[in-house]
């Protein structure tokens, strides 16, 4: 029995032509300039996509489906995440959707999808900036200027404290993982 599968999705809008936001989205070289540090891609029902994100994080699959210039969707090797693009012309540009199933999404707590969600968010205002303002923004994303890695705290007010990286403004001040931070300076 196959289980269903459950999602979260992302939308932002872009202010650039279509045939602009479909390169962006779907060949190597434009995927390089905003999201991948290298991507290859065989941009073909049935062909494969490899993305190197850069942090050491990288992902591969399928395309199981490919409407020109409106959606396309890349289905891991596995066959259990599916990674569902979509671009809509609206009146101030072009609306990206990112919709990402899974059959254990269902099951990851909310700080785990959210986490999930804010990288998504984060990529795709750098796409924004690219596309808009031609400056990429990564340079500026996934740093700690404490030096602290954290997550929404589940039931509680703040943010938890899960890695505190040596030799940082954090460890000086006496953090430590699972502290619960409620405010900064005051606020």
């Amino acid at each position: 029995m196959k289980k269903s599968k459950d999602s979260i999705k992302r939308q932002l809008v872009i202010h650039a032509s279509l045939q602009k936001v479909w390169d962006a989205m779907t060949k190597a070289e434009h995927l390089n300039r905003w999201y991948t540090k290298h991507a290859e891609i065989d941009f073909r029902v049935g062909g494969r996509g490899y993305l190197n994100h850069g942090w050491g994080a990288t992902s591969e699959g399928v395309f199981t489906e490919i409407v020109p210039m409106e959606r396309f969707v890349l289905q891991s090797l596995d066959g259990d995440f599916t990674t569902i693009t979509s671009l809509e012309k609206v009146e101030e540009g072009i609306l990206v959707s990112i919709e990402y199933q899974a059959s254990y999404i269902g099951e990851m707590d909310n700080s785990t999808k959210e986490n999930m969600m804010f990288g998504t968010s984060q990529f795709l205002q750098n796409l924004k900036s690219v596309y808009e303002e031609n400056i990429d923004i990564r340079a500026m994303m996934w740093k700690t200027s404490i030096g602290i890695l954290h997550t929404t705290s589940e039931n509680k007010k703040g943010t938890r404290v899960v890695q505190v990286k040596e030799n940082s403004a954090a460890k000086e001040a006496g953090l430590k993982p699972e502290d619960i931070i409620i405010a900064l300076d005051g606020e």
